[in-house]
């Protein structure tokens, strides 16, 4: 039977340090990654809130033109 040769403390004290530094490596990258896809969500969320924040307008007039027409409906129907 072959003995499998166990690491000494040495080894696994780098091994650990190795795995640590790829994983603060790969935790920078989520972060950055992280960041740049919030920036994307808070903009676009600006621009929809922009773009809506006069809706009431729209709804306004809309109620405005629909009522004009069912007058103008009802006018000639009589």
């Amino acid at each position: 039977m072959t003995d499998v040769k166990r690491p000494n403390n040495g080894e696994l004290l780098q091994r650990i340090v190795d795995d640590m530094s790829i994983i603060k490596t790969d935790i920078a990258v989520i972060k950055k990654d992280v960041t740049f896809q919030s920036d994307l969500v808070i903009d676009h969320e600006a621009r929809i809130r922009a773009r809506w924040q006069s809706a009431w307008i729209t709804a306004v007039l809309s109620a405005v033109v629909t009522s004009a027409l069912v007058g103008v409906l009802l006018k000639l129907i009589q």
